[in-house]
């Protein structure tokens, strides 16, 4: 299918500019329901794709135009004797005002003689065309919408499909016994696109005969004869082979070298106009928004209008620049493997440039999608040099640089001039406003999908019948928990709950709907209840919650198995004799960490779910945690080191964006599901059968193809957004510690001379990997900053960022088998289990200090082994349980 992009000029006297515009306007932007019916006639036979119409003053003394712009489809004189035709009434009395002698009869001639075409070349008023959606006719943009429409019905239609294939065979049979979709499985031609992007070489070689013929013949036509006349040898009375050989060698040579002299003596005096081009910084008139702002994102319309007004500058120069920038942008787009885009923008439905004949008024007109400000935004960042290039000879643009370069990033004010430039327009038709080009590409490809023969295709049919989703790193922060974020140190008081729940699902599942309003979310820092909730669920929680044994299976063995199972003890180094838990031993189904401002606050949090459980479940333990000190060097672990500092900064989230470190930051993968990793990839979490989801709520999983899927038959991500919570038990022996630390000290006093202080604390800081301050041991690698300031006087340095890999004695305790540090090169291991980063969230029992103190947080350095029970996984807001493959250590 061709399309007729079509622009129509009348010369009008200037005094009847405001009468033209003030018949303009009555039929209407958008276009009145009477013209839009007259326009599209009947179903099938639309030809129109858009179409506007303008009044314009020149710059030049006493002219004015009446400008028609359309984009049609077939030819240029169907589509002028359709227009005339259906739209005359309308239309006629508009361009009578240009001439009063035109009829209904004669109108379509009488555009026709006005049109005007547009090009690069040196006799044809300067200008660029460009379609978005090429090969689409508004007929079969129509049919594919409502076949679009019509598949998604068919889809959400009650029924069970074993798999992807089978979904589309359903499809077809409900297309064809519908007589009035039969154009579906109609084939359709398309455009072939460039197999490949070709290089930069490729793309000069490819444009090389066309800008000779475009734009250095005026050159050659003096220098390849007058180079003949200098190469001819002047008293030449034979010619043999030697001498035509010579000639033509010193022919060629002397062309190239008086073209290349032209072009070095004009690009001069281009650069020097360039910088002394005057640039302009008015804005729109109050008048001139406010009409603009009145039309433009109209109710029911997905795309917007534009006519931009400028004046090329003036000289030889600007003549053929003007040209070459078009004539460049129209090459590069020739190269483009995606047919339809500028680049890599893809939102115009049809655009164009047209020089205004006699005059330097150069008028843009883009039918675009969505507003007008994303729309700039977009060619800023996206296309800023084509955007310089084709405005770059107009009056008042920012500064550039041969020809391409700078100019429209300057982004404020390439916006001020764009918006100064524009005009309102009076009259727009659009024939589909619901419809952006991002729509038309799909509903093709939803077309072209119906003829797909195997599952993976009909898998990807499938996923075309979505939105768009959000990039991959993107973190969803609303649907993840706001311990991931941090350890809501501002809420000080708190205590841990765990519950068991009863045997109806159904009542279970009503009173995780209930706690919802108490967890949450975000990084909590406008948190304004008094009292939190952190939950997190077991195996066994989630399956009183009806999650099916076959979604079970799908979570990681260490999950299912828990600390407790067979041989777990042994390999996470715990000590099987122990009994003295300050809980209950057996399994739980949740535990729920309540946080707050008082006590008071945590104890009112805690009554209301105990309510709440009555009936469905019962609360096995609670244990109240030891206020959080509001200074951080006050926060400190059971052995006296300060807690909380070198954690992993997840990268998106507000810690992240405030400590951009490389050595603290992680991809969002290595602590949440489903987002990429620190090696790109997403890891694999646990997966729901479709069947199970008939109502499509949860994500799907697969790659992102583009799409949002809504795939029926595809496996559903049901712990997108959460994490693991590991809650252990940790036995740390204080006194042990640091008779261990006075040992060591005495032994390898002689190896550490001064400066350094070998005492326990240098001991204990080589262990841990900071000094008990938290300061750190790459700044001060000889005693901790505290002592450092106490024995010079010196200002001492805050708790550090960056924390220095801890010296690995031959006997390293065993609370080393808990910290993540001992892992060389952690970023560069290619196995998963010890180098995956764990954020510590630490919190003592209100009898920290002492030989059964639970903590939140890993323990720093044991003597004797820790004691554990089984994993319990947090809860997601959008999934109910939320698990990626690396942990948070936790301990309660």
């Amino acid at each position: 299918m061709t399309h007729a992009m079509l622009t129509m000029v009348s010369r009008i006297p200037v005094d009847r500019v405001d009468q033209a515009r003030g018949l303009i306007d009555m039929l209407g932007n958008p276009a009145s329901d009477a013209v839009r019916a007259a326009i599209g006639g009947a179903p099938g036979s639309e030809f129109l794709h858009f179409a506007s119409l303008h009044a314009i003053r020149s710059h030049r003394e006493n002219y004015a135009f009446l400008v028609l712009e359309m984009s049609a489809d077939g030819t240029a004189d169907a589509a002028l004797n359709q227009l005339a035709q259906r739209a005359g009434q309308y239309l006629l009395p508009v361009f009578q005002v240009a001439d009063p002698n035109i009829t209904a009869a004669s109108l379509g001639a009488y555009l026709k003689r006005h049109s005007v075409t547009v090009g690069q070349t040196l006799f044809k008023p300067a200008g660029l065309v460009f379609a978005g959606t090429p090969d689409h006719s508004v007929v079969r943009i129509k049919q594919e919408e409502a076949l679009a429409a019509e598949v998604a019905r068919l889809l959400a239609a009650p029924g069970e499909h074993a798999s992807a294939l089978a979904c589309l065979e359903a499809v077809r049979r409900g297309l064809q016994a519908d007589p009035a979709r039969g154009y579906a499985f109609d084939l359709v031609s398309e455009s072939s696109a460039p197999p490949e992007d070709p290089s930069i070489a490729g793309k000069a070689a490819a444009l090389a005969p066309s800008f000779i013929a475009t734009f250095l013949w005026p050159i050659l036509l003096v220098s390849v004869p007058l180079a003949g006349w200098f190469a001819w040898p002047a008293h030449a009375r034979s010619v043999s082979a030697h001498d035509v050989l010579g000639f033509a060698l010193s022919w060629i040579g002397l062309i190239l070298l008086f073209t290349a002299i032209v072009l070095s003596i004009a690009y001069r005096a281009f650069r020097k106009a360039e910088k002394s081009d005057t640039t302009s910084d008015r804005a729109p008139t109050l008048e001139q928004a406010e009409r603009m702002f009145a039309h433009e994102n109209a109710p029911g319309y997905a795309h917007n209008h534009m006519i931009s007004h400028t004046i090329r500058k003036s000289g030889l120069l600007r003549f053929v620049t003007g040209r070459l920038s078009f004539w460049a942008i129209a090459g590069v787009t020739r190269f483009n493997p995606k047919p339809g885009f500028l680049g890599d923008i893809g939102t115009i439905h049809f655009a164009r440039w047209v020089t205004l004949p006699g005059t330097r008024d150069v008028l843009f007109f883009s039918n675009y999608a969505g507003s007008w400000e994303s729309y700039l935004e977009d060619f800023i960042t996206k296309a800023h040099e084509g955007l310089t290039g084709a405005w770059s000879n107009s009056v008042g643009f920012p500064r550039t640089s041969n020809l391409f370069l700078e100019g429209a990033t300057d982004g404020e004010r390439f916006k001020r001039f764009a918006r100064q430039s524009m005009d309102y327009t009076p009259f727009w038709y659009s024939a589909y406003p619901a419809l952006t080009t991002a729509n038309i590409r799909t509903n093709a490809l939803v077309r072209r999908g119906l003829a797909a023969r195997t599952e993976s295709e009909a898998s990807a049919w499938l996923t075309l019948l979505g939105s768009t989703p959000r990039p991959p790193e993107k973190l969803d922060t609303t649907q993840i928990q706001s311990i991931v974020f941090g350890g809501l140190g501002f809420k000080p008081a708190g205590r841990v709950m765990t519950i068991r729940l009863g045997g109806d699902v159904l009542r279970n599942r009503a009173l995780l709907r209930d706690l919802v309003p108490s967890l949450t979310f975000n990084d909590g820092r406008y948190i304004s209840a008094p009292a939190v909730v952190t939950l997190a669920l077991s195996p066994r929680g989630l399956e009183h919650l009806g999650l099916p044994e076959d979604a079970l299976e799908t979570f990681p063995a260490a999950f299912r198995v828990g600390m407790r199972g067979e041989g777990r003890a042994r390999i996470l180094g715990d000590d099987p004799g122990a009994r003295d838990w300050w809980w209950d031993c057996d399994p739980v189904d949740a535990a729920l960490l309540v946080y707050g401002d008082t006590e008071d606050a945590v104890a009112a949090l805690a009554g209301e779910i105990g309510e709440r459980l009555a009936g469905v479940g019962t609360i096995c333990d609670q244990i109240d945690l030891a206020g959080v000190a509001d200074k951080l060097i006050d926060r400190k672990e059971p052995f006296g080191f300060v807690d909380g500092v070198s954690q992993p900064a997840i990268r998106g989230t507000y810690r992240g964006l405030r400590n951009a470190d490389p050595i603290h930051l992680v991809e969002p993968g290595e602590i949440i599901l489903g987002y990429p990793d620190n090696r790109g990839s997403i890891p694999p979490g646990p997966l729901l059968d479709a069947r199970h989801d008939p109502e499509m709520m949860l994500p799907i999983a697969g790659d992102n193809r583009g799409f949002t899927d809504a795939i029926k038959s595809s496996p559903r991500l049901i712990g997108f957004n959460g994490s693991y919570l590991v809650i252990r038990q940790l036995e740390q022996d204080h006194v042990g510690f640091w008779e261990y630390c006075e040992r060591q000290a005495t032994a390898f006093k002689a190896f550490f001379p001064e400066p350094a202080i070998c005492d326990a604390e240098f001991i204990a800081a080589k262990m841990m990997g900071r000094w008990p301050d938290g300061s750190s041991l790459a700044r001060n690698p000889y005693m901790s900053a505290t002592k450092l300031k106490a024995l010079s006087g010196a200002e001492a340095t805050a708790t550090m960022r960056e924390t220095a890999r801890p010296a690995k004695p031959d006997a390293t305790p065993s609370s080393r088998a808990t910290e993540p540090r001992d892992s060389e090169n952690r970023f560069s291991r290619t196995t998963i289990s010890c180098s995956a980063p764990r954020i510590r969230r630490a919190r003592a029992a209100p009898t920290a200090h002492t030989s059964a103190a639970p903590t939140r947080g890993t323990a720093s350095a044991p003597v004797r082994w820790s004691r554990s029970r089984s994993p319990i996984a947090t809860a997601s807001y959008a999934s109910a349980a939320a698990f990626p493959r690396t942990t948070i250590a936790i301990p309660a």
